[in-house]
């Protein structure tokens, strides 16, 4: 004989009713459900008789409650107004998860996090022309360049290229007046319009990562060595293409040989040629950055001298002041020990005092 099915009281409906209006833009769960009408069973969820009450007598209202297990995703976050400009002085440049992991210093977010969701729903309000657009083929420049303007956006650049992060909470004085500095380099005419010539994404990223990388640490760079550093990273992205040309040549040399045939003259030439160019290239960045640490030293040595200068100054001052500190104690001393030898002057008063007398009892016997 089967067990008849557990029904609801009216109080135990009206509980239930009274939750889920109470909740009508979040409904709650099966599980709050039969809590909310059985509070006082263990151990009752969705599988249990009371559970099977509770969904019988949703049923019959046409209401479905979310199981336990089912994911119920956390609503947006609210931006402030400098998030909000961070995505928009980036989203023309960076992906959307790429934004997200920066605004919120996270690398583990991913596109289904409520931040990514956040990010993107205030993409979706921009001006569709700003936003970063997916080329068709992967190694094309979309838009023109813009270099980062901000010190969140920035620390995001140099911690993609550079091996020694920078946490932007925890930021030191010293690393923020590089990250500032470097703010300044890239945002100059030359920069953007040299990196502005490349076409292909690749070699734009190879200039960026090279740029960074050599100036990331260098907050006192002149407009002279800034540009020089920027021929650096251009004659970096002219050894890449060399090097692709040279590897063109010889896969095109490979296929002669397996074939069995001569190899043509001019691939032997061609491929010379272009070796040549890339040792002429590799020898125009060594003497370029040589040049460049010859003189940052000079620079620097000539700083530390001029410190060392003002320190032994300083140091000169306070060991004078210190001496003219301890001969003013000593002063002081000496005028104290000459006033108590005053007072002792005669043997009378030294007598007096021995046995008690006061100058009345002296005076007057």
């Amino acid at each position: 004989m089967s067990k008849k099915a557990l029904e609801l009281t009216e109080d135990q409906q009206k509980q239930i009713i009274d939750l889920w209006n109470s909740k009508e833009n979040d409904p709650p769960s099966l599980l709050e459900l039969v809590r909310e009408a059985f509070p006082s069973v263990e151990n009752a969820d969705g599988r249990s008789k009371e559970g099977k009450a509770v969904k019988a007598f949703l049923a019959s209202r046409s209401l479905k409650a979310r199981g336990a297990h089912e994911y119920k995703a956390k609503g947006v976050k609210d931006l402030n107004e400098d998030q909000k400009d961070f995505i928009q002085n980036n989203v023309l440049t960076m992906k959307p998860l790429e934004i997200t992991r920066a605004l919120f210093n996270d690398d583990k977010l991913t596109a289904l996090s409520q931040e990514a969701r956040t990010v993107l729903d205030h993409i979706k309000t921009l001006d569709p022309q700003l936003v970063y657009a997916q080329p068709e083929h992967e190694d094309v420049a979309v838009g023109e360049y813009k270099a980062p303007k901000t010190i969140p956006s920035m620390i995001f650049k140099i911690n993609t290229y550079v091996a020694e992060k920078i946490n932007k909470d925890k930021i030191k004085p010293s690393q923020k007046k590089e990250v500032a500095a470097l703010i300044g380099y890239m945002n100059t005419y030359r920069f953007n319009h040299q990196i502005n010539t490349y076409q292909a994404e690749t070699d734009r990223e190879l200039f960026e990562s090279s740029f960074i990388r050599y100036t990331n640490d260098k907050s006192d760079l002149t407009q002279e060595e800034v540009d020089q550093y920027i021929v650096l990273c251009t004659e970096i992205i002219i050894s890449s293409s060399i090097q692709e040309t040279i590897q063109m040549i010889q896969m095109q040399i490979d296929q002669e040989v397996e074939q069995g045939n001569r190899i043509p003259m001019t691939l032997i030439e061609a491929n010379n040629t272009a070796r040549t160019e890339y040792n002429q290239c590799v020898t125009r960045q060594q003497k370029l950055l040589n040049d460049l640490k010859v003189k940052r030293s000079d620079r620097l040595s000539k700083q530390v001298k001029e410190n060392a200068s003002i320190l032994n100054l300083v140091q000169m001052w306070k060991e004078e002041e210190s001496r003219e500190k301890m001969i003013h104690l000593a002063e002081l001393r000496k005028e104290s020990l000459k006033e108590e030898t005053q007072k002792l002057a005669s043997m009378d008063e030294i007598k007096a005092r021995i046995m008690g007398l006061t100058e009345d009892e002296v005076l007057n016997g």
